[in-house]
């Protein structure tokens, strides 16, 4: 039978010693110890320099077990402090079912993606040279650069990674399953609609809700034609031909039955219009430099919404602009 426990009771510390009834003891009779032995010493007409020695050792390993404590308690908040710098910095990296506890892991997920990883090497490839690469092409006839191909894609032997899924079960349609997908980017699948016969689902949507976190190397014509900006406008491009495949309002559509018309699913009507007003901003940073020092600035604002860029016209010498700048999603 076990008793329970008194939640009223205060417990001790157990991080430094506390004051009891033992160690006033203890504290007591070492005190009378040591006054005892010196008034032996001076009644029994004992010179008092024998002391010297021992006490010399004493108060040396006393100081030198405070040091030690010290830099202990010194390197331990070092730890701590260090340990929370780096976390603070990697905080971004962190899975989303970390945050939000409505998403869930999917490790389930990331192993299917091992096993189907060389064949989404291979759609890459063939998206590349049929859409990204005519783009780029047209692009860099810019700079009179003739001839520009991927000879070679790949997108490395490791996968990418899913790091939590969302399943909507609230605000949506009947007929529609929707789930959000984390991987350095929120990538959103649509299933729509639910038909009553095999295979359930009439066809599936993916795309992503902003442009993804995109990293990559360059190599052949990037490294031999360094043109002063060729490479960013390069960079540019590929991402930019990204998101106009895979970046809402575009998608990668997916039928799955005969009976929904593909229409539908690659051209669906909106469900409403996103109407921003860009007001003022106040108190920005004074980035131009002139004879006298830093003065004001020529402000403009960037709307991103999915693959949609939206900017406002440039107010010049001025810290505290006005746009009054209006746009429609």
């Amino acid at each position: 039978m076990e008793a329970e426990p008194n939640e009223n009771k205060v417990s001790k510390p157990n991080t430094w010693p506390y004051m009891n009834m033992s160690s006033l003891v203890t504290s007591f009779f070492m005190k009378l110890t040591t006054a005892g032995i010196i008034w032996g010493c001076g009644y029994m007409n004992i010179n008092l320099a024998w002391l010297l020695c021992p006490i010399i050792v004493f108060v040396w390993k006393s100081e030198k077990q405070k040091d030690q404590q010290l830099r202990a308690i010194t390197a331990q908040a070092s730890v701590l402090a260090n340990e929370k710098e780096l976390i603070g910095k990697r905080m971004d990296e962190l899975p989303s079912w970390v945050y939000f506890p409505d998403f869930d892991r999917a490790e389930w997920l990331n192993r299917i993606l091992y096993k189907v990883w060389p064949s989404i090497n291979q759609y890459a490839r063939e998206l590349c040279k049929q859409t990204i690469e005519p783009s780029i092409v047209q692009k860099l006839a810019d700079y009179k650069i003739k001839g520009f191909q991927f000879e070679r894609l790949v997108l490395g032997r490791i996968p990418l990674k899913i790091y939590g899924i969302k399943v909507y079960d609230k605000n949506t349609s009947r007929s529609e399953i929707i789930l959000d997908a984390d991987l350095r980017g929120l990538m959103r699948v649509v299933m729509k609609p639910i038909i009553s016969v095999i295979p359930i689902i009439g066809g599936i949507q993916v795309f992503f809700l902003n442009v993804p976190a995109i990293n990559f190397n360059l190599v052949g014509v990037a490294d031999v034609l360094d043109l002063p900006g060729f490479s960013e406008t390069l960079r540019k491009t590929i991402i930019e031909q990204i998101a106009a495949i895979v970046v809402l309002p575009n998608k990668i559509v997916i039928p799955l039955s005969e009976q929904i018309p593909v229409e539908t699913l690659k051209v669906p009507e909106p469900e409403g219009i996103l109407r921003i007003h860009v007001i003022e901003a106040k108190h920005l940073m004074k980035k131009d430099i002139g004879m006298l020092g830093k003065g004001k600035s020529d402000p403009y604002a960037i709307i991103n919404v999915g693959a949609q860029q939206f900017r406002t016209k440039t107010i010049d010498n001025t810290v505290n602009p006005q746009w009054d700048f209006w746009c429609e999603v």
